[in-house]
């Protein structure tokens, strides 16, 4: 297809022979990346290693109905290069099956259209320069680890930092933003959220969901509010803050 020039995302689909019960995400994480080892194992094995670090990718379990045949999985792709190969075999082979249990599930065609889809240049993120207000909404349950504690709150330095962290180990494209700038030129605004605990079939992680309103300050640099932006456009598709390949932390723009 297109040669993609930055993070996308798509809506995976897939069928099952029979009704399925409601997968835990820590199942489907391990079905996901069973479904890449069958395409690309040394994908797979790169996935798997620790070293990576932050993950390439963010996956949430899309309008899972229980007793249904079918599952949609929504996979942000934060380094398109990485998964090229996979994708030229996923093409040729009309997909593979998503192992779940002793099931495989068949593929049948995936969405690249839909709210949930997508995709961006590098070159493009951050083009609106001039509006001091960043929307975001906050779709599944989001939560930031600190020490040992999991805080569901979003504090305007732990989500663009993340989002900095994240897009520095990917994009090709340097940010004119630090830690340091974030932490003076952001302020929490508005938020209308509630806490909303996420079970990710080990343990029960409290988060928050909601939309959410974030100001850059006067004082802000001027080359910080277009860069602010691109990390606000990025969450869509890298997702925020803790067990993003598991469901946690879809993030979408209000305009």
């Amino acid at each position: 297809g297109d040669i993609v020039t930055g993070p996308y995302a798509l809506v995976l689909r897939f069928r099952a022979s029979r009704p399925l019960e409601k997968l835990t995400p820590e199942r489907l994480h391990g079905a996901f990346l069973g479904l890449i080892q069958a395409g690309d194992p040394s994908l797979a094995k790169l996935l798997h290693s620790p070293r990576m670090g932050r993950r390439p990718f963010s996956l949430v379990p899309i309008g899972q109905i229980e007793g249904s045949d079918t599952i949609s999985l929504r996979l942000g792709v934060i380094d398109p290069e990485l998964f090229a190969q996979f994708w030229e075999r996923w093409n040729k082979r009309g997909g593979f099956p998503l192992p779940v249990g002793r099931m495989k599930l068949r593929p049948i065609p995936s969405r690249q259209d839909g709210p949930w889809a997508g995709t961006v240049p590098w070159d493009k993120f951050g083009k609106d320069t001039t509006s001091r207000i960043i929307r975001l909404h906050f779709c599944t349950p989001t939560a930031f680890r600190q020490g040992d504690l999991d805080l569901p709150l979003p504090l305007p330095r732990l989500v663009f930092r993340g989002l900095l962290t994240r897009w520095n180990a990917f994009a090709p494209i340097p940010l004119p933003l630090n830690g340091e700038m974030i932490e003076r030129s952001v302020a929490l605004s508005r938020a209308r959220i509630e806490t909303r605990t996420f079970f990710d079939g080990r343990s029960h992680i409290p988060g928050f969901v909601g939309p959410v309103e974030f100001r850059i300050l006067r004082s802000a640099p001027a080359e910080s509010i277009p860069a602010l932006h691109a990390l606000a456009e990025f969450a869509f598709f890298a997702g925020i803050g803790r067990k993003t390949t598991h469901g946690m932390g879809l993030v979408r723009r209000i305009e």
